[in-house]
C-alpha cells in the first residue's frame, strides 16, 4: 500500500495519466485535423507530424506530471528510446484493433475505438510506469 497519498500513489498516476490523456488527445486530434482538413496535408502524413508533436508533448507532460517524482530507467538517451518504443508499439496495437475489427471482422469505427482507449492506454501506462518511469529507491 502506498501511504504517500492518493498525489503519489498509482491512483494518482493514473489519474494523472488520464487526464493527460484526454489533454493529448486533444493535441492530436487537433495538429491531425488542421493539417488534413484544412490544409490539405495527405492523411498519412498528416497522421505522422501529429503523432510526432504528440510524443513530444507527451514525454514532455509525463515526465513533469503524470510521473513527477519518479526517475527515468537510464540515461536520457535510452530513456526516449524506450519512450518511443512503447508509444510505437501503441500506434502499432492501435492500427491491430482498427484493422481487426473494422476491415477484418467488418464493424464499425466506432466499436474499434473502445479498445484504442481502454485496453492500448492501460498497456502504455503500466509500461511507462514499470519501465521508464521507474520508482525512486
Amino acid at each position: 500500500m502506498d501511504n504517500r497519498g492518493p498525489e503519489r500513489g498509482l491512483t494518482g498516476e493514473a489519474l494523472r495519466y488520464v487526464v493527460s490523456g484526454i489533454g493529448l488527445a486533444a493535441l492530436y486530434s487537433a495538429v491531425y485535423w488542421t493539417l488534413a482538413a484544412r490544409f490539405g496535408v495527405p492523411v498519412l502524413i498528416a497522421n505522422t507530424v501529429a503523432f510526432a508533436v504528440n510524443l513530444i508533448a507527451g514525454w514532455t507532460l509525463h515526465s513533469r506530471w503524470t510521473f513527477a517524482g519518479r526517475r527515468t530507467s537510464g540515461p536520457a538517451p535510452a530513456a526516449y528510446a524506450g519512450y518511443f518504443a512503447i508509444n510505437a508499439a501503441s500506434y502499432g496495437l492501435n492500427s491491430l484493433w482498427v484493422w481487426t475489427i473494422v476491415d477484418h471482422l467488418h464493424g464499425s469505427v466506432a466499436l474499434s475505438i473502445i479498445p484504442v482507449v481502454t485496453v492500448t492506454p492501460v498497456l502504455t501506462f503500466l509500461l511507462n510506469r514499470a519501465w521508464i518511469f521507474r520508482a525512486r529507491l
